[in-house]
């Protein structure tokens, strides 16, 4: 018996890392279909309510997915004309960064040669260049989710119908709460996390362009994406605005403390309170399990990975603790409380707690 479960542990390691691999090889596909996946959550509510209203549903669909790319297109254009405008600014920025990287080897009296070895001015240099380089990629990316998304949100309605002809049994019924769940949970998540990281970002353009940081616009896109990774996000985005405006402003203090305040304050203040306030204990995942995700997605398809851990890791949890012989790494992955609400499936109904409980351990 220790043998064949032990058998089945390594089995189950071996398929989780081939899979890793699998995923890792072809993120190029992958990729925007589960980003397409993850904003049918959002636009399918959307979709549904005008169809409720007599308007056809393949008509509503094209109309969301006309106005999502219109949108995501306009703020690729105006990203893209910003990062050229960056490039052909940071001849004068390298001069800048060069000075404040000599003050500081000569403030913690660092090895002069220390700038040589780390190269910090070319390696941003080809960033900005690759960066400024693949719009076209962004655009055949969007495309290509635009694509999988009209497919997926096409194919929602007959969901149900094919599990009940298929399966026929009381599994179709554990399977459309599991599936009703994760549409309900990572389409709220989903939501309120474009509410909020648009929130945030709206306030850094507006802060930034009053101060008078450059590429304001630049800022307030970066802020909106870096905000889908749990804190993380917001520390990255807070240190390299601040990095940016101390070499755009030195030897002016008002300014750079201007600008790390705006950006700090506003993390903090929509990250610790409407944040949490909006979405609650909805997802329910460890913080432990939050920075493991980040590692493995970010591993898996870099940073696009991170940006997708969240959601991924939580629809995971749900189908875990909705499948019986993996149920209990479910919960594992939870933060240890349970929140009872209608319709949640539980492996005893009849005694599911009421209200939120500690899961014993």
């Amino acid at each position: 018996m220790d043998s064949t479960r032990a058998q089945s542990g390594f089995l189950f390691i071996l398929t989780v890392l081939a899979v890793a691999g699998v995923l890792h090889v072809t993120g190029s596909v992958f990729v925007p279909l589960v980003i397409a996946v993850l904003l049918s959550f959002v636009f399918s509510p959307i979709i549904s309510f005008f169809s409720k209203r007599g308007v056809p549903r393949i008509l509503s669909t094209l109309l969301v997915l006309l106005i999502f790319l219109a949108f995501s297109f306009l703020v690729g254009l105006v990203l893209y004309s910003s990062v050229q405008s960056l490039v052909r600014e940071f001849p004068a920025y390298q001069q800048r960064i060069s000075a404040v990287l000599q003050d500081l080897i000569i403030y913690f009296d660092l090895p002069e040669d220390i700038l040589d070895e780390i190269q910090i001015n070319r390696r941003i240099g080809q960033l900005l260049v690759s960066v400024s380089g693949n719009f076209m990629s962004f655009v055949s990316g969007l495309i290509l989710v635009i694509v999988f998304l009209f497919f997926v949100l096409r194919e929602q309605p007959f969901l149900h119908r094919k599990l009940t002809h298929a399966l026929q049994d009381q599994a179709t019924r554990k399977i459309t709460i599991m599936l009703a769940h994760i549409n309900s949970q990572i389409g709220r998540y989903i939501g309120v996390k474009l509410l909020v990281s648009f929130l945030t970002a709206t306030i850094v353009f507006t802060t930034f362009s009053i101060i008078g940081v450059d590429f304001p616009f630049i800022w307030g896109v970066l802020t909106f994406l870096f905000n889908f990774i749990p804190s993380i996000g917001s520390i990255a985005i807070t240190v390299l605005s601040g990095s940016f405006a101390v070499v755009q402003f030195l030897p002016e203090w008002n300014p750079i403390i201007a600008a790390v305040l705006s950006m700090a304050l506003t993390q903090v203040i929509i990250g610790n309170v409407l944040d949490p306030h909006l979405l609650g204990e909805r997802l329910n995942l460890s913080p432990v399990v939050i920075l493991l995700s980040l590692l493995v997605w970010g591993w898996i398809w870099g940073v696009i990975g991170m940006f997708l851990a969240v959601p991924i890791t939580a629809a995971i949890k749900i189908t875990l603790e909705n499948v019986p012989g993996v149920r209990a790494i479910g919960i594992l992955m939870g933060t240890g409380t349970y929140r009872r609400r209608k319709g949640d499936p539980f492996p005893e109904d009849d005694e599911a707690p009421d209200d939120e409980t500690p899961i014993e351990t």
